[in-house]
């Protein structure tokens, strides 16, 4: 009898979602790299998604606070405290031109134009994944040292898209593209996967917010509004869309303690630059923005052309 128990045991170990070695494909890493969406810049842009616990160890970043008003050199994520307080990151020119990788004159890059290093596993993306109701959001995040589009200028930007699945994480439901104050469901169709399940993401040059197609001409449109849109032409493929070079290192998770809250940089409300204009003011860190504590939300628009 006890023979027929343990291969009972063995069998449902293997039927049974989260049991045994089965559970290994459902992890939040797992599922994080298994949806991982394909990124395609404009061939004009400059920078590139980048490891921000790297990027915080770069020398030239300052903490600032507002109460009392003071900066001082950003030497390690623990000094990320407090609601009033924010990065003065490196470089000083408006148009960002000096947000660039310390090391960029030897560094391994894509491009020769790139403001960042994008090789040997220095560009990263982030993903925080929750369930309910028998689906399953994976919300990927990435940060990008500069903003510039236009009037809207600004150190730091936070962007990302929300990949919807279903309970057994098999098959794309929906995707939510963020891109300015919104975050944008498309209909049917017009999301592009590539092997079923990797979604195209075409970001828009400088404020890189997120599309589901292409626009190269120069007067792209933002979705639901007659505001203007930096370019986004896809015709630079990220280099960590190939398997090969992502090498499962291009996509880690949003960093959390034990309990599943946000830990390190990720537990701290603050501004990633400095705030210059209410209108075009730097991200907070993702935990603390709409789409990261409601991802199955998004407003649905009828736009098909782009």
């Amino acid at each position: 009898m006890w023979i027929c128990a343990v291969v009972l045991a063995a069998v449902l170990c293997l039927l049974v979602p989260g049991a045994g070695a089965a559970s290994a494909a459902t992890r939040p890493i797992a599922l994080a790299l298994r949806f991982q969406p394909h990124l395609f810049f404009d061939s004009g842009e400059l920078w590139r998604p980048t490891d921000v616990d790297a990027f915080l160890a770069e020398p030239g970043h300052q903490f600032c606070t507002t109460t009392p008003p003071a900066c001082t050199p950003l030497v390690s994520p623990a000094q990320l405290t407090g609601a009033g307080s924010y990065l003065d990151l490196r470089g000083t020119r408006p148009d960002g031109l000096d947000a660039t990788a310390p090391d960029l004159a030897t560094c391994a890059r894509s491009l020769g134009t790139l403001l960042d290093c994008d090789l040997g596993g220095r560009s990263v993306i982030y993903a925080h994944v929750r369930r309910s109701a028998g689906k399953i959001a994976i919300d990927y995040w990435w940060f990008l040292r500069y903003n510039a589009f236009s009037l809207d200028l600004h150190e730091g930007d936070w962007e990302g898209v929300t990949v919807i699945a279903d309970r057994t994480a098999t098959r794309v439901r929906a995707v939510h593209f963020a891109a300015h104050s919104e975050v944008w469901r498309y209909p049917d169709g017009v999301a592009r996967l590539d092997g079923g399940r990797h979604v195209r993401v075409y970001l828009a040059r400088g404020d890189h917010a997120a599309y589901p197609r292409p626009c190269g001409t120069t007067v792209c449109r933002q979705t639901q509004s007659g505001l203007p849109e930096g370019r986004f032409n896809g015709r630079r493929a990220w280099v960590a869309n190939d398997p090969a070079m992502c090498a499962r290192r291009c996509v880690r998770l949003l960093p959390q303690a034990a309990d599943g809250a946000p830990a390190s940089w990720e537990a701290w409300d603050g501004r990633w630059g400095v705030p210059i204009s209410p209108l075009f003011a730097p991200p907070r860190t993702p935990s603390f923005q709409p789409r990261y504590q409601q991802p199955f939300a998004a407003r649905s628009t009828r736009r098909r052309r782009f």
